[in-house]
Order: structure tokens, then sequence, then C-alpha cells
């Protein structure tokens, strides 16, 4: 092997594996990846672009493999993803189209054949005109909170076939904490009312309050 060749590969795989050890831990410490627990949170709040949408895909592309070895009737697997328009987005200059395709394709594998081997996904995006439409077309349930953007509504128009006009055209105007709950849990459309959560639970995700801060 002559160096020059290779060592632009070795490079960005050093990359990225500092940028992959500040979401996980190698040293052996911690145990198995579920350490004894249901759920496993997965944070990627230090990671640039490229490692936010590599990291899920790897992540999802083997444990989905490894349920559909497993087949265990009272097994299930749920991967929940929030941001999602930043992981399963169809638009990236940042990526060969190769990889892109590649990248969609386990997700829309999921969504489309999980269940048959206990495999589900949950996603949450503020922008779903981001989203592959694949993916968004073969959700079964949908919880629609306001949306402004005209692109975003029209994504959700042309996709989500259980929506009708009337829904459609109220998504612009509804209130916080209320949504648009389409699919198979309702015959029709209907407008329900999130409760808020406690407080003792709530996220650190609240706009800053600059005039109250201006005033400090």
């Amino acid at each position: 092997a002559m160096n020059e060749h290779i060592a632009p590969a070795i490079n960005k795989l050093k990359s990225n594996e500092k940028n992959i050890e500040k979401v996980f831990d190698f040293t052996g410490r911690i145990g198995s990846f579920w350490n004894k627990s249901n759920i496993v949170v997965i944070n990627l709040c230090n990671v640039n672009t490229d490692m936010k949408k590599l990291i899920p895909l790897l992540l999802t592309n083997k444990l989905y493999r490894e349920y559909k070895k497993r087949r265990e009737s009272n097994s299930y697997l749920n991967i929940i993803v929030d941001e999602a328009h930043n992981i399963l987005s169809y638009q990236s200059t940042r990526e060969s189209e190769s990889w892109k395709d590649y990248r969609l394709e386990v997700f829309e594998e999921i969504i489309k054949e999980g269940r048959k081997f206990g495999v589900f996904m949950t996603i949450a995006s503020q922008r779903p005109s981001d989203i592959s439409s694949t993916i968004i077309s073969q959700l079964h349930n949908y919880f629609i909170h306001r949306l402004m953007n005209e692109k975003d509504i029209q994504q959700v128009n042309n996709t989500i076939s259980y929506l009708d006009k009337v829904s459609v055209e109220s998504l612009p105007i509804l209130s916080t904490g209320v949504c648009v709950l389409a699919g198979q849990l309702a015959e029709m459309p209907i407008i329900v009312q999130i409760d808020r959560i406690e407080d003792k639970n709530k996220p650190q995700n609240e706009t800053i309050n600059l005039i109250e801060a201006w005033g400090k």
C-alpha cells in the first residue's frame, strides 16, 4: 500500500472516531449497549452534521438486523427520532448520491417492513418538507401541530392520505398544544388538545425571554 493513497482515508477515519467518541464510551466500563435498561437515549448535540446522519444510520441498521434475526414474539423495538429532518432529509450536498440513497433506504425499509419483525419508528420534526416523502407516506398515525410554512403544508397534504381539506386548512391557525390526529387511530381526522408536561419533566427547550433578559 502506498501511504499517500491511503492517508486521506485513514485521517478521515480518525476524525470520525473522535466524533463517535463524543457519543459512545468504548472503554468497556459501562457494559452492554442496553446496560440492563429498556430505554437508551443517544444525544447528538455535540457532533457535527455528518455524524448526525452517520451515527443514527449505523446504530439503527445494526439494531434492525439483530431484531430481524431474533423474531421474539414478546419483544419489540421502537426507534424514536427527534429532529428527524436532520437525519431523514432527502436533500443533502454533504454526501454522495449513493450514500444518501443507502441512508434513506435503511429507514424506509424499517417504516415499510419493520413491524413484521417487531421494529417500529416514531419520528418528530418541525420541517416535514425536508423528510423523504416515502417515509412520511408510510407512517400509520400522525400528530400534526401548527405549520406555517407553505412548503411544509403542501408536503403534508400531498403525502398523508388520511387528511381532508378542512384539516389541512386548519394547520396554520392551530394554537399551542393543539394538533390534528389522523391515521389508523381515528376513523376521521380529529383536533385534540395535548396536556402540558409537568414542570419537573419539562425539557430545556423554551425560547429565551429577551425582554426579561434585557431588563436584568
